[in-house]
């Protein structure tokens, strides 16, 4: 059975959507014995695909975990910024509930950039927002940040982080990287 009979058989989607481009994640879990992936059709629910997996450590991120995160096109982190609203609207604003598929990053991104690095900056700007939303409200307005955040963040020094590091804080300087985003505006 392909994926498209599966969906249609399920009546998860409606005829009009099986050929739209779905949200899917990579295959994730490993730590139980499991791994899934979710296929998300906006307007439905997630379809979650299981099969057994054996157990073992989950690969790192990085081909190379050790030095700076390169920078990026501050163009390219406010487009990936613009997907994580799209996502996070369409979803009902569930938050870490949706994964995406690195193939719609890398639509998103200009040709020949550094995904993951554009991804990652864009997290760690994400998760600054979330933990200590204060030290960015200056520069966010409807959701939108002014453009001198992008700035910064694209070139701002962080460490990338290994699977398995326990760290305290985040991988950047967090007062620094303010201090910047007001020397800007």
């Amino acid at each position: 059975m392909t994926l498209r009979e599966l969906l249609k058989s399920l009546h998860a989607v409606d005829e009009k959507h099986l050929d739209v481009h779905a949200l899917v994640s990579p295959a994730s879990g490993g730590y139980a014995g499991v791994t899934h992936v979710s296929v998300l059709y906006v307007g439905h629910a997630v379809i979650h695909l299981a099969e057994s997996k054996p157990v073992g450590p989950p690969p790192d991120f990085w081909k190379s975990p050790e030095g700076g995160v390169a920078a990026v096109n501050p163009d390219d982190m406010k487009k990936l910024w613009q997907l994580f609203r799209d996502v996070q609207s369409r979803s009902g604003g569930i938050g870490g509930g949706v994964a995406i598929d690195m193939g719609l990053y890398e639509r998103a991104c200009s040709p020949g950039a550094d995904v993951q690095a554009v991804w990652f900056r864009a997290a760690i700007l994400e998760t600054l927002k979330q933990l200590r939303p204060e030290l960015l409200a200056p520069w966010l307005e409807d959701g939108e940040f002014d453009d001198a955040v992008f700035q910064v963040a694209a070139t701002f020094p962080m460490e990338k982080m290994g699977t398995g590091v326990v760290r305290e804080g985040l991988p950047v300087d967090v007062e620094e990287f303010v201090k910047q985003i007001g020397a800007r505006t």
